[in-house]
């Protein structure tokens, strides 16, 4: 939250200001890069986001992929705090671009949170179609597959293999329309998690995260188009 003081200037030092020709001094900030935060630890289900030692969003709920916070361009550290902790500096150093938004995924535990800066790679759609990719950062779980099915090929497929913590896929692309995405347990028909529809349509990037589920298993978190 930024606070505003006000304060009162005599009248003669307003006139010497509206007279003044310096420009040379610095250009107010321009906050054209963005900065989103999900925090990903079942065990905080409420988080303040700290950025720069200054907190930026308050009882940010767990998994909410709401969250975005205008910024400059250029290097930031963030980190997440229990809701009333005292705000420091430190935290993932993350370089912001503009006209971007930066996604950081909070996972660990409790008492030592994570921040982890998805990658960007500046994927492209080709003409007609949408990208989709599927990021895995649930703490706890198994050895997993994660399948999917997708709006030019029905039937469910394995996205990679294998598929480790903390690992994504490359962004894989169909023809616009829904979505769906599959975990099951490693090796497996098992079926720990399956999303509903997701809405991918032409022009569209998304990221599906992997999370921990606060009740245990997986929770399936898709990312607003990017």
């Amino acid at each position: 939250m930024r606070v505003t003081s006000i304060r009162f200037v005599p009248a003669a030092l307003l006139v010497l200001a509206a007279c003044s020709d310096d420009t040379s001094g610095p250009g107010p900030l321009v906050e054209d890069a963005r900065l989103r935060v999900v925090p990903g630890v079942a065990a905080l289900p409420l988080v303040d986001v700290v950025v720069d030692g200054v907190v930026k969003a308050s009882n940010v709920p767990y998994a909410s992929a709401n969250t975005t916070i205008a910024l400059s361009a250029g290097t930031h550290e963030v980190k997440v705090v229990a809701p009333g902790t005292a705000p420091s500096a430190g935290g993932l150093s993350v370089n912001l671009s503009s006209n971007d938004t930066t996604t950081v995924v909070v996972v660990g535990t409790a008492a030592a949170p994570n921040p982890v800066a998805l990658s960007d790679t500046g994927a492209i759609p080709a003409p007609g179609t949408g990208k989709l990719r599927v990021t895995h950062l649930a703490t706890n779980a198994p050895a997993i597959d994660v399948y999917r099915s997708q709006p030019d090929f029905p039937d469910f497929t394995k996205v990679m293999e294998p598929f480790a913590y903390q690992a994504s896929s490359s962004f894989m692309q169909s023809t616009p329309g829904n979505w769906v995405i599959r975990v099951t347990a490693d090796n497996s028909t098992t079926v720990l998690a399956e999303s509903g529809p997701i809405r991918v349509d032409e022009g569209w990037v998304r990221t599906v995260l992997l999370l921990d589920d606060p009740d245990g298993g997986i929770r399936i978190t898709p990312l607003g188009e990017q």
